[in-house]
């Protein structure tokens, strides 16, 4: 999958988050598909463009929450430094490091999201607690799967044969 239809992805993937994603609960938690975009896009692609693209798509989906505004654009701009970081010293190619990389992954946003969250609404700890595991679990799970397809749909080569 090369830069451009990544990005198209990214942008579908964001307004699909903006006017839809956010409309539906489950447990009182709104699942964050970006999380796995941005991910997989630090597995496989070119990272200074995804960079600067994921700091416009964190930006923009702080507008939708003007009371933590800077939060995501935040939180996806030291994943994916830490990301960066990381990819260079582990196989990618091993499953169980990929496994675990989402899940640690998943765990930043969420430990920020909430950190914020509590700072900004004083919300009590254990509410907080509760909401970063069921939070961290569910959009772990949902990365998975989208990093899966993303996966599966690099393998299909999805490009015109010359001919």
């Amino acid at each position: 999958m090369n830069s451009l239809l990544f990005t198209i992805l990214s942008i579908i993937a964001l307004f699909y988050q903006v006017l839809t994603i956010n409309e539906v609960t489950l447990l009182n938690y709104v699942p964050n598909i970006l999380i796995a975009i941005l991910i997989y896009s630090h597995f496989h692609l070119n990272l200074t463009f995804h960079t600067i693209l994921f700091f416009m798509i964190g930006l923009a989906l702080d507008t939708s929450n003007p009371p933590l505004f800077g939060t995501f654009t935040l939180t996806f701009m030291i994943l994916s430094y830490l990301i960066t970081i990381v990819r260079s010293h582990i196989d990618l190619r091993i499953l169980a490091n990929k496994l675990v990389l989402i899940l640690v992954c998943n765990s930043i946003v969420y430990l920020l999201y909430y950190l914020f969250v509590g700072l900004t609404y004083n919300q009590d700890f254990l509410s907080l607690l509760i909401a970063f595991i069921v939070g961290t679990l569910l959009n772990t799970i949902i990365s998975i799967i989208i990093v899966g397809i993303l996966d599966f749909i690099n393998l299909l080569k999805l490009e015109h044969p010359d001919v």
